[in-house]
């Protein structure tokens, strides 16, 4: 019987033209070049009329379904890497043709021959994350843990699905086991990174970002993240110069021209912005975050008709993206079009009903203009969408801060519990609580309040100047100085901080002291 990718190959169109690099790796594939190319000529001989793709690939289909052969090391009984090479080149080719079952055929070959090698099983867990099934991709990579317990790429992909899932602590686990078992592992230190930014551990987070630089400093994608991480400081020199590096080693990476951009919007240099947005999309015609940012960054500098041509591009190129309906609809929110901004949130919410800060948007912009029942409605469809995700924190504090403009001040403490449960370390949602204690008269509540947000994030102004104006406003000038006092000092102590000497979570000191060394050890430094 035909292979399964052989067999949804021949139910294609038989005038396509086969992909070049797809007939080489179906020739590698047969158990003799030379049978596939008898048979070619076997075909074009007796069918000299027909189409030549189409002989070729009759031919290519023929010698796929001879058995497989698998060519192993001497002395070893795992096959050659090349076997795997083919496999999993063929494999992302057929994904990114939308054939899911072809690939997933593939991949299963893959850790067939050899279940050492982690790439079949992520490709695999990758495949069952996409279809929305997030427990079978775990499970697909703990399949792949069993035969290779210290797979770095594995226990960072796993630690991935964790973190999309909200399980941020598990997913800081694996992190730490992916270093220890491989203290060079880039992607992992990045991970890490990124997870501590989202806790506000800005210190450990830019630690970690040093120790991927120093473990792959040919890595566009490092640099990237650590021009992020510097535009977030305020430190734009800094970003800059990590963009241009990154742009050095990877002049098509569409992602760092966006983060540029938008650098560079905030900095109000919106013609050079808008050179970065449009070389982006020359590259990439249809990447939404380019035509989302571009339209918003005409919005606000007053060019409506440009921004609604760059929305509605956005809307045909990805029409199921709920962020891109999400912007339009703030666009038509700000220029005071209540009913065309109504329709596009939920022309969003029909086509993707996962994307929470939707429903986030649509819910407030109802809150604002007094609909509460549509905004109660709106709010609880988010979050029956992803209950306990850290996405719906947002959700549930707008939720509370209506119920208490209601009066319903047992249900706005009710929703900011369930906001905490949702994320506990997000300070916003403890601070808006805080503000809401400290209206209703109880400082005792709203002192604990912002002293718990402050112990997360201690370099926070933004808590430390509401503590302060709270401490005020209930005639305690001396709290309120000594408040201001410890905030100096926390920013002082953020500041040295920055620098690369935080202390990082004790999963991860081990494997950081172990990558220091190793990069310490390397004689094979670059700078671009």
């Amino acid at each position: 019987s035909l292979h399964p990718v052989a067999r949804q190959w021949r139910r294609r169109d038989s005038l396509r033209q086969p992909d070049m690099q797809l007939q080489r790796l179906l020739i590698a594939s047969c158990a003799s070049h030379r049978l596939a190319h008898r048979r070619c000529a076997i075909h074009m001989e007796a069918a000299p009329g027909r189409d030549l793709s189409f002989r070729v690939r009759e031919a290519l289909l023929d010698a796929e379904e001879q058995p497989y052969t698998v060519w192993s090391e001497p002395g070893s009984d795992r096959p050659l890497r090349a076997n795997l090479d083919l496999l999993v080149f063929r494999g992302r080719t057929l994904a990114r043709r939308g054939d899911k079952d072809g690939a997933r055929a593939t991949y299963l070959r893959c850790v067939a021959l050899d279940p050492l090698d982690g790439r079949g099983w992520l490709a695999l867990g990758r495949l069952s994350e996409r279809d929305g099934d997030p427990d079978a991709a775990i499970a697909m990579i703990e399949r792949g843990l069993a035969h290779n317990a210290g797979n770095a790429y594995l226990l960072q992909a796993a630690g991935a699905i964790q973190e999309r899932r909200g399980s941020t602590d598990e997913a800081l686990d694996l992190y730490a086991r992916a270093l220890r078992s491989d203290p060079r592992h880039a992607p992992s230190w990045v991970s890490a990174s990124l997870l501590l930014q989202r806790r506000r551990k800005e210190g450990a987070a830019r630690r970690c970002l040093d120790l991927a630089l120093a473990c792959a400093p040919r890595s566009y994608y490092v640099w990237q993240v650590s021009g992020q991480w510097h535009r977030r400081q305020g430190q734009l020199s800094s970003a800059r110069e990590a963009f241009r590096r990154s742009l050095q080693l990877n002049g098509a990476n569409v992602a760092t021209l966006h983060a540029w951009g938008v650098l560079e919007w905030r900095c109000g240099h919106t013609d050079l912005a808008a050179t970065l947005f449009q070389q982006g999309l020359h590259i990439q015609p249809h990447n939404k975050y380019l035509l989302q940012s571009w339209a918003c960054m005409e919005a606000r500098c007053g060019s409506a008709a440009s921004a609604s041509r760059l929305f509605a591009a956005a809307a045909r190129k990805q029409s199921a993206d709920g962020a891109v309906w999400q912007a339009r609809g703030m666009h038509y929110r700000a220029q005071g079009d209540v009913e065309r901004a109504r329709r596009a949130f939920a022309t969003g919410c029909s086509l993707e009903p996962t994307h929470t800060p939707l429903f986030h948007a649509w819910g407030s912009m109802e809150a604002e203009v007094s609909n509460v029942t549509a905004a109660r409605a709106i709010f609880q469809r988010g979050v029956w969408e992803r209950p306990s995700h850290p996405r719906t924190v947002g959700l549930w504090v707008s939720w509370a801060l209506l119920e208490e403009r209601c009066g319903d001040l047992k249900a706005a403490r009710e929703y900011l519990r369930a906001a905490l449960r949702a994320e506990r370390f997000c300070v916003f949602a403890r601070a808006a609580w805080a503000a809401l204690e400290a209206r209703q008269g109880d400082c005792a509540a709203s002192r604990q309040l912002y002293e718990d947000a402050l112990r997360i994030d201690p370099a926070n102004r933004g808590v430390w100047s509401s503590y302060e104006a709270m401490e005020r406003a209930a005639r305690r000038p001396a709290a309120a100085d000594l408040i201001h006092a410890r905030s100096r000092r926390a920013a002082d102590l953020a500041a040295s901080g920055l620098g690369g000497t935080a202390p990082l979570p004790a999963g991860l000191e081990q494997a950081a002291r172990a990558a220091a060394a190793a990069a310490a050890a390397r004689s094979d430094r670059w700078c671009p």
